[in-house]
C-alpha cells in the first residue's frame, strides 16, 4: 500500500483554514496513494482546549467533515485518514470522542476513537473526550487497518515502572489480524522525545510483526511546540522513510518496501533545541497575527542568544534591537551589543534609560 504521510502545520481553532489545507495536499497528491494520513485533531489543530465545549465549534467541526466527505468523492481512489473531535451521541460523559476517520469515495468508511485518555503532564483529554467503547480493524484496499491515535500506542510496559492503562489497543489491533497499524499523533516535544518514539513504534512493529506508521502534527500552539518526525518502519521495525523535524512534510511511503538498516534519522541535541526555540518563535509571531520583535541588549549572553533566535524565527528584517546604558553600563557591554547586531544584521538603536 502506498501512503501519504501529511506532517502539516494546523492552526488551533482555524477549522476552514485546516480543512483548505487538507483539500490542497488531496488535489495534490491523490492520483500518488492509496491512503492519505493527517494528525490527530488535525481538523481543529490540536490541542482545541475549552473550544470544545462551544456548540458552535463542534457544529463547525461536523460541517467540514461534511465538506470534505463530499470532495473524496472526486477522489476515489485514495482513502484519507482525517482527526478530529466526534459528536457521541449519548445523553451521559462528555459528548466528544477524539477519532480518527476513514473517510472514501464520499463515505466513512470506518471511525476508530480514542482509547486511552492522557492527564498527566500538559495533557487533560478525560476534561473533553469519551473513551473508545471498542477497539476494531477495518478492510481497505485488501489490508486490514490498525488506526490508533497517539496515547494508545503508549501503553508500554517498557515506558512506565506502573501501567497507567489496563490494555493496549495496539495488541488489541493486531490480535485481530491488522496487517499494517497507523497511529496519527499530536505529541508534543521535549528533549529526547523523538527517540522514545522512535524505540516504542519500533517495539510495536516488531512485537506483532507488523509495518507501522507514525503521523505527528508539526508547529508551535502557545506553550507547546510539536516537532513532526513521522516515520514508517517495516515488520522488523527498521526504517522505510522518516520526515524532517520541525517543518511541514508531505511524503509518499511505500509500506511493501524492506527497511533499511542504514537509514537513521540525525541527532544533534543542541541543534534539536534550537529548531524547537525557532520553531516556537516563529508559529507565536505567525498565529497571533503580528510580525515583528524589539529585543533589549544588554551586551551578555541571555540577551544575544534571544536575538539570535528572534532574527532566525523572524528575518533580519523584523528584528529591532534596543540598548539602554546606564551611567555603570561598562564599554565592553556597549561593543558587545554593536558587534551583536552587526553579525545579524539586524536593525539597531541605542537608548540610554537615563
Amino acid at each position: 500500500m502506498r501512503l501519504v504521510i501529511a506532517q502539516l502545520n494546523p492552526i488551533v481553532g482555524d477549522i476552514e483554514g485546516n480543512l483548505e489545507r487538507a483539500i490542497e495536499i488531496l488535489a495534490r497528491f491523490n492520483e500518488k496513494a492509496d491512503l492519505m494520513v493527517f494528525p490527530e485533531l488535525f481538523l481543529t489543530g490540536y490541542p482545541p482546549k475549552d473550544l470544545l465545549e462551544r456548540h458552535d465549534f463542534a457544529l463547525s467541526v461536523q460541517a467540514a467533515l461534511r465538506e470534505l466527505i463530499l470532495i473524496s468523492a472526486k477522489y476515489n481512489e485514495t482513502g484519507i485518514v482525517m482527526g478530529a473531535p466526534v459528536l457521541t451521541g449519548k445523553k451521559t460523559g462528555k459528548g466528544l470522542y477524539n477519532a480518527a476517520l476513514l473517510i472514501w469515495n464520499g463515505a466513512i468508511l470506518a471511525t476508530q476513537h480514542k482509547s486511552l485518555l492522557p492527564t498527566y503532564d500538559v495533557f487533560d483529554e478525560t476534561r473533553y473526550f469519551d473513551p473508545a467503547p471498542s477497539v476494531e480493524v477495518v478492510s481497505f484496499k485488501g489490508q486490514c487497518l490498525g488506526i490508533s491515535i497517539c496515547e494508545d500506542a503508549w501503553n508500554d510496559p517498557k515506558l512506565w515502572p506502573r501501567p497507567l492503562y489496563s490494555f493496549d489497543p495496539i495488541e488489541v489491533q493486531a490480535k485481530k489480524g491488522a496487517d499494517l497499524l497507523i497511529n496519527i499523533s499530536a505529541s508534543p516535544f521535549h528533549l529526547g522525545k523523538e527517540q522514545i518514539r522512535y524505540d516504542l513504534i519500533k517495539r510495536h512493529a516488531k512485537n506483532h510483526e507488523t509495518p507501522f506508521v507514525y503521523v505527528n502534527q508539526v508547529g508551535g500552539n502557545d506553550e507547546l511546540v510539536f516537532d513532526g518526525n513521522s516515520f514508517a518502519v517495516d515488520a522488523r521495525g527498521n526504517f522505510i522513510d522518516f520526515a524532517p523535524s520541525f517543518e511541514e512534510s508531505v511524503r509518499i511511503v511505500e509500506m511493501d518496501a524492506p527497511g533499511n538498516l542504514n537509514i537513521r534519522p540525525p541527532k544533534d541535541e543542541i541543534e534539536t533545541l534550537r529548531l524547537a526555540l525557532v520553531l516556537g518563535i516563529q508559529d507565536y509571531v505567525r498565529k497571533c497575527g503580528f510580525s515583528r520583535a524589539v529585543i533589549g541588549l544588554s551586551g551578555g549572553i541571555d540577551s544575544a542568544v534571544t536575538c539570535c533566535l528572534a532574527r532566525d524565527a523572524l528575518g533580519e528584517e523584523n528584528v529591532l534591537a534596543v540598548s539602554m546604558p546606564s551611567p555603570y553600563t561598562s564599554q565592553e557591554s556597549k561593543d558587545l551589543s554593536e558587534k551583536l547586531v552587526q553579525n545579524l544584521g539586524i536593525s539597531f538603536v541605542e537608548i540610554p534609560i537615563t
